[in-house]
């Protein structure tokens, strides 16, 4: 668990300096190159929150 919440914090420092560099920029291939890196990190994270949630539920079950 603490991995994943390690990946995701890193994951979301990468967003935001995607983010930054895209609204710093002027020109719109660089623009279009961040926008596509923001999209792969989002679906990254909703990976890996895919796979936390999964390890919730295994252990909850264990408990019912």
């Amino acid at each position: 668990m603490v991995v994943q919440k390690q990946k995701l914090m890193a994951s979301s420092q990468r967003l935001n300096l995607y983010g930054n560099e895209y609204a710093r920029s002027k020109d719109d291939a660089f623009r279009r190159q961040k926008l596509n890196l923001m999209f792969r990190e989002l679906s990254a994270q909703m990976v890996c929150l895919s796979e936390q949630n999964l390890e919730l539920m295994r252990k909850f079950e264990k408990y019912k």
